[in-house]
């Protein structure tokens, strides 16, 4: 009788540790499914990782946007990016490439928004550093209200506040301008 005992009580114990080890394999295959759900925020439609965006505008504009990740909020009509890249191709065959940080671009009236380390290089090499820019579809304008800072090879001019006019091709720089021309430092 007790050796039936101790077999069945070593059944018992290896059925009971196969069920705790069966279980906690389980466990540990669904757990990070479930980390990996919630890292995404409920409002959060759709998530991308190195993303690639092309479109063609109304105005005959080519928009190519890459990013690091970009999120798309279907109910409030935002994509978010960040480490961003906007190369924007005008009819003239001008280019403008745009990148900074972070980026929210509105999907119906396609304005857009780039914050954190500011960069934009028009395709003749003119230079331009802010820490944040908007871009007005509607007007093709580009515009900041924080200091910037425009450079070529002749000359470096810093204000605070800028409109650039893409279609026109026309820069305002809104108030503290100070220029200086590198023609004058190559002489020195």
């Amino acid at each position: 009788m007790k050796r039936r005992t101790k077999t069945a009580l070593i059944v018992l114990i290896s059925v009971a540790i196969l069920s705790m080890a069966v279980i906690f394999v389980i466990g540990l295959r669904v757990a990070p499914e479930k980390a990996l759900l919630k890292i995404m925020a409920d409002k959060v439609d759709l998530q991308i990782k190195n993303v690639h965006y092309t479109e063609v505008g109304d105005a005959g504009m080519k928009w190519e946007i890459t990013a690091d990740t970009a999120r798309y909020l279907k109910k409030e009509n935002l994509a978010l990016f960040e480490k961003l890249t906007v190369r924007v191709v005008m009819k003239d065959g001008q280019t403008f490439l745009m990148n900074g940080d972070y980026g929210r671009l509105h999907t119906e009236s396609r304005d857009m928004e780039i914050d954190g380390n500011v960069g934009i290089v028009s395709g003749n090499g003119d230079r331009f550093a802010t820490d944040r820019l908007r871009y007005r579809n509607a007007a093709r304008q580009i515009e900041t209200d924080r200091p910037v800072v425009m450079e070529n090879a002749n000359f470096r001019i810093s204000g605070v506040g800028m409109i650039f006019y893409l279609d026109g091709k026309k820069i305002t720089l809104l108030s503290q301008i100070r220029a200086s021309s590198r023609l004058k430092e190559e002489a020195k």
